[in-house]
């Protein structure tokens, strides 16, 4: 078997690129997206707080908005789409340091297929989607 401690030093410079512009345009899409949904709640928000003529008001300063959703959703989308690219090369790297493809052990297929799904949700951007379903407020 290949040793696999250098399995990250190996990665091709067209591979990065593209991990990189691709998890750059996610981290972009998240920040839009999260930008959307703060400005669709200020604004309904606001109009529940006219219907109510509420005396005290509290709305996060913009500042805090780009710091506190922004920010973090830009970054959660980028980190995700780099670990889905990350979990791809892992998974090439493992797959071609296996002696015989034809008798691959449980445990490595189960990583092998749970790396390529990880990867594959990561890439295409739904990873972060994902992890979100379990933190949905009741």
């Amino acid at each position: 078997m290949k040793n696999l401690t250098l399995a990250f030093v190996d990665i091709p410079c067209l591979f990065i690129v593209i991990g990189l512009v691709i998890s750059v345009y996610h981290g972009y899409r998240g920040y839009v997206l999260q930008r959307w949904t703060a400005q669709t709640q200020k604004h309904d928000k606001e109009q529940q707080a006219i219907k109510e003529s509420t005396m005290f008001k509290w709305f996060m300063s913009r500042r805090e908005t780009i710091v506190v959703r922004y920010a973090y959703d830009a970054l959660f989308y980028f980190f995700c789409s780099i670990a889905g690219f990350a979990a791809l090369w892992l998974a090439k790297s493992i797959f071609n340091a296996l002696p015989n493809i034809y008798d691959v052990p449980g445990g490595t297929g189960a990583l092998l297929v749970f790396l390529v799904v990880l990867g594959l949700l990561g890439v295409i951007g739904q990873l972060p989607y994902l992890i979100q379903l379990g933190k949905v407020p009741r």
